[in-house]
């Protein structure tokens, strides 16, 4: 019993020890205190945002970064407290920071139909722009060439250029790649599309072996006529 009493007399002692340290203590440094007026930092490069808080005698905190089209990678798109707001000094002002616009890669389209290619897009927020009808070996009503390559970051929302092929082009043949393959491959491969090796540049490399294509004009996939020459690079022996 007596144990009992003593505890409770020494957690009385605790709450008046307490209310006396807020009262007297806590609640004056409080409301002593200095106030600021929060400045207005939306549209302000981070770093910038930064400074001008730290100078106001407020503390910020980049609390998150998300996508936003409205403003550049890395400027403030949000903040809170909002501006004009009457804070205590040191109050942290949180801040959510743009990550500019959102970019995904172009896929490759090419030889698909163009539902499928529509179809594509739109999963990735693209969308077609423009259908261009071009003569080309490829199927009827597939896609022949795209306007950004494969890989290619572009924004989501960008509107792409298709050229669809409205079926063969009489006379003409895509170049096939030459790169990495050996002169003899070359012209075996050239020979097979009705083509022919042209202009042969050499160029000293310890990285490929000798007679290797490291570069070809016109470019794989380019339309030529048949018989035409395809110039290459070479490694010299």
């Amino acid at each position: 019993m007596k144990s009992f009493l003593i505890k409770s007399l020494l957690v009385i002692l605790g709450f008046v020890v307490l209310f006396f340290a807020v009262d007297k203590i806590i609640m004056p440094y409080v409301v002593s205190a200095d106030e600021y007026k929060v400045p207005d930092v939306v549209g302000l490069h981070k770093n910038v945002a930064v400074e001008i808080l730290k100078k106001s005698n407020l503390e910020p905190i980049i609390n998150r970064s998300r996508y936003d089209e409205r403003y550049p990678k890395d400027h403030v798109i949000f903040q809170n407290p909002k501006p004009n707001t009457i804070v205590k000094e040191g109050r942290k002002i949180y801040l959510t920071v743009s990550g500019g616009l959102q970019k995904v890669q172009m896929p490759f389209l090419i030889n698909k139909s163009v539902r499928d290619a529509r179809i594509t897009l739109e999963r990735m927020g693209l969308q077609i722009d423009t259908l261009i009808e071009v003569e080309s070996e490829l199927p009827v009503g597939t896609i022949a060439e795209q306007e950004y390559t494969e890989g290619t970051f572009i924004p989501v929302g960008t509107k792409v250029k298709l050229k669809v092929s409205i079926g063969p082009q009489i006379g003409k043949v895509r170049v096939p790649r030459l790169i990495g393959k050996s002169l003899t491959e070359a012209e075996a491969i050239l020979k097979r599309n009705s083509l022919r090796v042209g202009l042969k540049t050499y160029i000293h490399s310890s990285n490929y072996l000798p007679n290797t294509v490291v570069d070809q004009q016109p470019s794989e996939n380019s339309l030529i006529s048949v018989g035409d020459s395809v110039n290459v690079v070479l490694i010299q022996n």
